[in-house]
């Protein structure tokens, strides 16, 4: 059962996703960055709707109260998980900034679009220097437009308990902004795990947005606040919602602090969880 609902899941969402950047290309020639951002907003709604009906999935968003009368935050720092924690941050906030390669630009079909959304565009041919320039000079030009910034700090998408150390980048965007950080936690890879065809059905995880981090940290301080809070609230999560396999995995990737690269599988670690 889980095979056909995730197969019927991933038919539909690249049905949907071929629809929405194609009506998406025709607005980013004819029309603003307001018309292309709607349609990515349908988008992320539409990845939400079909994890809800068809894997029958509950997604809970905590944390927003905090954001009142209009508030909304300056520097969302999030593990990343899944797709989903993609959908969420974009359906709430569509005109915020993340970080793109430049050379997307050169593409016939994702270019145009790239560059009406005004994403935070950085070289990866350029040197290690080049690239934190521009990417604070894109976070600098973001924030004054009053868009929030998203940054996943590990770079990549991570398994379930697994984690990787964080990248100094987002500090060098929080010191030059002079503002708050809004760390988030979640355990969306229960639900829509790391790339896999196959969902979870009928489970639930959760995207919290936690108290921001004031301003003004020093580095060190700063890098050991947010990933603390994200890493250890993640795993709160993750034991919230996960069954007692996926947890006892979960526990042993972030125990022993496997990275995606770590050539261990899932029965070697099942072997030592049953053997601790």
């Amino acid at each position: 059962m889980a095979m056909f609902r995730s197969t019927v899941l991933n038919i539909c969402f690249i049905l949907w996703t071929l629809v929405l950047s194609s009506s998406a290309l025709i607005a980013a020639q004819f029309g603003g960055p307001q018309t292309v951002r709607w349609f990515l907003r349908r988008w992320a709604l539409g990845g939400q709707w079909l994890t809800r009906n068809i894997l029958g999935a509950t997604i809970e968003i905590r944390g927003l109260e905090q954001f009142r009368d209009g508030a909304r935050p300056a520097l969302i720092v999030s593990k990343h998980q899944s797709e989903l924690d993609v959908f969420i941050p974009l359906a709430l906030y569509p005109d915020l900034g993340a970080i793109a390669m430049l050379e997307l630009e050169r593409y016939p079909l994702i270019g145009p679009i790239i560059r009406k959304l005004g994403y935070i565009l950085v070289s990866v041919e350029g040197a290690q220097s080049n690239q934190l320039r521009q990417v604070v000079e894109g976070a600098r030009r973001v924030h004054a437009e009053g868009r929030p910034i998203l940054i996943y700090p590990e770079g990549e998408l991570m398994r379930v308990g697994s984690r990787q150390r964080y990248k100094s980048g987002v500090y060098h965007i929080y010191e030059a902004l002079g503002c708050e950080a809004t760390p988030v936690a979640l355990s969306c890879g229960l639900v829509w795990p790391k790339r896999n065809w196959v969902k979870h059905p009928n489970r639930t995880c959760v995207i919290e947005f936690m108290a921001p981090i004031p301003a003004g940290l020093d580095r060190a301080r700063f890098m050991q606040e947010i990933e603390t809070r994200i890493e250890t609230r993640s795993m709160e999560l993750i034991e919230e919602h996960g069954d007692p396999d996926t947890i006892a995995l979960a526990r042993e990737r972030h125990r022993l602090g496997l990275t995606n690269e770590d050539e261990v599988t899932v029965s070697d670690l099942k072997r030592e969880v049953a053997n601790a």
